[in-house]
């Protein structure tokens, strides 16, 4: 069984010290399907525009998107 992805959204911010970085949150799961796409499910009441990723999970209990380091 294929394991399902995370749909993050990346926000772009300055932190205090001037340094631009970017938070990731999750805002639904994809599912791999039989015709090599996805079935994607968003969160309830999240309206998406922009970009967004789409990742495999990995084992970390708290896993929000890739980081800047």
């Amino acid at each position: 069984m294929t394991k399902p992805h995370n749909i993050l959204v990346a926000r772009e911010y300055t932190n205090s010290n001037g340094e631009v970085k970017t938070e990731w949150t999750r805002v639904g799961v994809a599912f791999p399907n039989k015709k090599d796409g996805f079935n994607c499910k968003v969160s309830e009441g999240l309206a998406l525009t922009g970009d967004f990723v789409i990742l495999p999970r990995t084992d970390r209990a708290e896993d929000d998107g890739p980081t800047d380091e």
